[in-house]
């Protein structure tokens, strides 16, 4: 309901609040010129009763003045009888005077009367003529637009005629097709309700993903997923296929001034005459709104919901079928090369010998600890063999190693049947055939070697030897330098003082020279020196004791003579054995083939890590259905 007052609650209690006013300005009005005209009144016979009152006056003065002349004539006439004529005189004038006054002041006040008697009539007048018929016959209402309601996206908005409003600018898309684009959104809606267990591949596709990893620049994408794919960029494409324009409205801010103005006084149902009176030229781009509301409302009869929550609700649809197809993909990919990998370990492991890490632990430490020394094995180095009462069988049930005793395990001891049963005993058989000959080879290394380390240390020590001479002898010239320096600097201090004292004095008796004795102070300097020097010698010494040791290190691998036989025979046994150490510090895809066997994962070679951008593991660990629920947040 609009109304014109702010106290008042409607129009009919503003016409009725016109009309108050209306008369009781025109009372105001009547009362004002009343008083006026009657003060008026009172003030002329006021002014009449002043000049009555000033004639009685003028007339008493008119008859007392000549006799007060003629008695004052006679006065002087009998006091002063010479002077008669000169008495006479002044009782003339005396008399003269107080008539003439009398006589002006009578007709003065005559006047004065006559004047207000005709004020007093003109007034008497005027006052029977002040207008007193003020009436109201008819009270005129009509409606001046301020503001046009423009509807659009289920609301409305206000667009200001008197120019208080600074215009804002716009952009407004309308797409071309949009009944494409509901017929996209429609097979969309029916190719996301029904997903498939299965996926066919009869119409599959390729798609770049370069961007995520140059190892796998191209993924395939099969029927459903790939259908759903082509008609998002189908929707995107109409939705993107559209004219944009640019135009400004003085759009009313929801709580601004004007938008609370027209909020208390304003109205959009008019029951009085509308009288334009603002001049507005925004009809034209007020088209393009209607358009798009026209289209709107097209949009919600097809789709039976508004269409900003029918948008809403398939983003979330389609992220959350995306989302939950993804990750059962994903899951189920790792099921089956989970389970590829398992039948796969077991059936590699048919092809080696299985012991039991218990029943061969003493002979698998003694592999695991042998070094193939040739010094230390060629009088008793045993060949590495486990007893056929050790073997374990694989229980499919319990998936567990059983042995004769029944004891299980889950990590037996492998040997390649190739290995063991073929290799194995043709190279011990090929070894035996030529001992001889590899034995004085080994002598004659063995020999060289010893010659070669016996000359290396004869002269390292050598090297040492001079080198700790060499240190005795600058430790000592640094001492003996040192002390020179003492020395010079006590001689110079005395010279300086004898210097400082010849100057205050001027005396020959204080030229000698005092010797300076600095003793505490010589201790305290070698004392420190010392600790220097022996810091210096402790950390040289530390330095030898480090490069010899390294040294005699390399001087043992110099002097390592592997033993041949026993390496090309059993080396690969003495990895199996110390491939269970460790473990735990195995990279993740090698802990993965543990269950092959540990040599495996710890010796096997891998392929190179698929180079993945961080954006692919980005993109992976975003949740499709909190971005959606965002995105209509921020949007509302």
């Amino acid at each position: 309901m609009s109304k014109i007052f702010a106290d008042s609650m409607n129009l009919h209690q503003d016409q009725a609040r016109i009309l108050f006013d209306y008369y009781r300005k025109a009372a105001e009005k009547i009362v004002g010129e009343e008083r006026e005209l009657e003060r008026s009144i009172e003030t002329a016979k006021s002014e009449i009763a002043v000049a009555a009152q000033e004639k009685a006056k003028a007339k008493l003065i008119a008859g007392v003045i000549p006799a007060v002349g003629v008695v004052l004539a006679i006065i002087i006439f009998f006091a002063h009888l010479a002077a008669g004529s000169i008495a006479v005189m002044v009782g003339v004038v005396i008399c003269l005077a107080g008539l003439g006054y009398g006589f002006l002041s009578i007709k003065k006040a005559d006047k004065t009367t006559t004047d207000n008697e005709s004020k007093i009539q003109a007034f008497t007048e005027a006052h029977r003529d002040i207008r007193r018929d003020y009436s109201v016959k008819k009270l005129g209402l009509v409606y001046v637009p301020v503001a046009t309601k423009v509807p659009f996206e289920g609301k409305s908005f206000a667009v200001d005629h008197s120019g208080q409003v600074q215009e804002a600018a716009f952009r407004m898309s309308a797409v071309h097709q949009p009944d494409e684009l509901l017929k996209g959104l429609a097979t969309l809606e029916e190719t996301i309700a029904k997903v498939p267990f299965v996926e066919s591949t009869q119409d599959s596709e390729d798609v770049d993903t370069s961007n995520y990893s140059t190892s796998m620049q191209r993924v395939k994408l099969h029927d459903y997923m790939g259908n759903v794919d082509r008609q998002i960029r189908n929707i995107h494409y109409l939705l993107n296929d559209s004219d944009t324009v640019a135009f400004s409205l003085p759009v009313i801010a929801p709580m601004s001034d004007m938008a609370r103005f027209l909020a208390e006084y304003a109205t959009d149902k008019p029951d009085r005459p509308v009288l334009p009176v603002f001049d507005i030229n925004f009809q034209d781009k007020l088209a393009s709104f209607h358009s798009l509301n026209d289209m709107r409302k097209s949009f919600e009869k097809n789709t039976n919901e508004n269409q900003i929550v029918y948008f809403k609700k398939l983003t979330n649809r389609i992220a959350e079928s995306v989302q939950l197809l993804g990750k059962a993909k994903m899951a189920s990919s790792n099921k089956v090369i989970d389970y590829a990998d398992m039948i796969l370990s077991t059936v590699l492991k048919a092809s080696f010998n299985q012991y039991s890490p218990a029943l061969e632990a003493e002979e698998i430490e003694r592999i695991r600890s042998a070094s193939f020394d040739y010094q230390d094995s060629i009088d008793d180095y045993t060949p590495f063999s486990l007893k056929s009462s050790s073997r374990v069988k694989y229980d499919l049930l319990s998936a567990a190693w059983i042995a004769e005793d029944q004891s299980r395990t889950a990590m037996p001891f492998g040997m390649h049947q190739i290995q063991e049963e073929v290799l194995a005993p043709v190279i011990q058989s090929l070894m035996a055939e030529n001992r001889v000959e590899r034995l004085k080879i080994y002598n004659k290394i063995k020999d060289q070697k010893i010659d070669y380390l016996n000359q290396w240390h004869r002269d390292i020590e050598d090297f040492y030897g001079r080198n700790r001479a060499e240190a005795a002898d600058l430790i000592n010239r640094m001492r003996e330098a040192y002390a020179d320096y003492v020395r010079c600097l006590s001689t110079y201090k005395a010279l300086q003082e004898t210097q400082d004292s010849l100057k205050k004095t001027q005396s020959l008796d204080d030229a000698e020279v005092q010797q300076q004795t600095q003793a505490a102070e010589v201790i305290a300097g070698f004392e420190l020196q010392a600790q220097q020097f022996r810091q210096k010698q402790e950390d040289f010494a530390a330095f030898m004791d480090r490069l010899k040791e390294s040294i005699d290190e390399k001087a043992a691998q110099f002097g390592y003579i592997p033993y041949y036989e026993a390496t090309l025979r059993d080396n690969e046994y003495r990895d199996m054995a110390r491939s269970t150490q460790d473990l735990q510090a195995l990279d993740p895809r090698r802990k993965k083939l543990l269950a092959l066997n540990p040599y495996v994962a710890k010796h096997a070679k891998l392929p190179p890590l698929p180079n993945v951008e961080q954006s692919m593991y980005d993109d992976f660990a975003i949740d499709l259905l909190q971005e959606a629920q965002n995105t209509d947040a921020v949007k509302e």
